[in-house]
C-alpha cells in the first residue's frame, strides 16, 4: 500500500479557537481604554490553542501614546507585560480605512478565519454601542459612517459564506447597551453564544487577561 502522505504542520496543530478582535476608536474618550484592552489581551498572548489577531483603528488627537499612530493596523496578538505598548507581531498597516463600513468588517473576518484556521471562532467588537441602532462609528475617512445591526448581520453571512465555518462559536459585543432584542436577533442566525451589556459600559470594557487567561488555561471550553 501506498505510504500516507504526511498533512501540513498547520493542519496537524489546528487550535482550538481563533479569537478575533474589531476594536474602533473614534473619539477622545476611548482611544487611550481600548488600546489598553488590546495591551490587556497581551498579558496572556496566542498559544498553541487559542490565537488572538487584532484589528485596531486608532483615532486622531487624542491617546498620543506608543508613536501616536493613527492608522488602521492589523495584529497578532502575542505575550507581552507591558501595558503601555502594543508589542505583538505587526501583521499588516491598512492606511486609513473605514471601520464603520461593513466590507471592512467583513474583510477583517474573512482574513482571519482564512490564514489562523481553528476549531472554534470568536468575534469580540469594541467600541461605542447603541443597542438596536448599532454603533462603531467612523468619522475618518467617512464623515457620520457607522455599523447598523443590519450591516453587522450582512458582514458575518459574507464571512460564513465565504469561508464556510458554518457559525461563529461565541459573538461579544465590548460597547455599552447591545443586549437589546434587536441587536442580539442580527447576530443569532450566525453565532452560537454572545455576549452584550443591558446597560452602559465602564469607559476601559472588558477584562481580557481574565477571560483570555482562563480560556488559555482550558482551550476544550465552549463558547458557554
Amino acid at each position: 500500500p501506498h505510504a500516507a502522505i504526511a498533512a501540513p504542520s498547520r493542519l496537524q496543530q489546528e487550535p482550538e479557537w481563533l479569537v478575533m478582535l474589531y476594536q474602533i476608536v473614534v473619539d477622545d474618550m476611548l482611544d487611550g481604554d481600548i488600546y489598553t484592552d488590546l495591551n490587556e489581551a497581551e498579558i496572556v498572548g496566542s498559544t498553541d490553542d487559542v490565537v488572538i489577531v487584532s484589528q485596531f483603528d486608532r483615532y486622531d488627537g487624542a491617546f498620543d501614546g506608543d508613536g501616536d499612530w493613527t492608522t488602521t493596523k492589523r495584529y497578532l496578538v502575542t505575550q507581552d507585560d507591558d501595558l503601555g505598548a502594543v508589542n505583538s507581531e505587526e501583521l499588516d498597516d491598512l492606511g486609513e480605512v473605514d471601520s464603520g463600513d461593513p466590507e471592512t468588517l467583513a474583510d477583517f473576518l474573512v482574513w482571519g478565519i482564512t490564514n489562523f484556521p481553528a476549531k472554534k471562532v470568536a468575534l469580540i467588537l469594541s467600541d461605542h454601542g447603541a443597542g438596536w441602532m448599532g454603533g462603531w462609528n467612523d468619522n475618518d475617512p467617512v464623515e457620520g459612517s457607522s455599523l447598523s445591526v443590519n450591516e453587522i448581520d450582512q458582514a458575518l453571512a459574507y464571512a460564513i459564506a465565504e469561508t464556510g465555518i458554518g457559525h461563529f462559536e461565541f459573538i461579544g459585543f465590548d460597547a455599552c447597551l447591545m443586549s437589546q432584542v434587536e441587536a442580539l436577533s442580527g447576530v443569532a442566525p450566525y453565532a452560537r453564544y454572545s455576549v452584550a451589556s443591558e446597560e452602559t459600559e465602564p469607559a476601559i470594557g472588558w477584562a481580557y487577561a481574565q477571560f483570555l487567561g482562563q480560556l488559555a488555561d482550558r482551550p476544550t471550553m465552549n463558547g458557554a
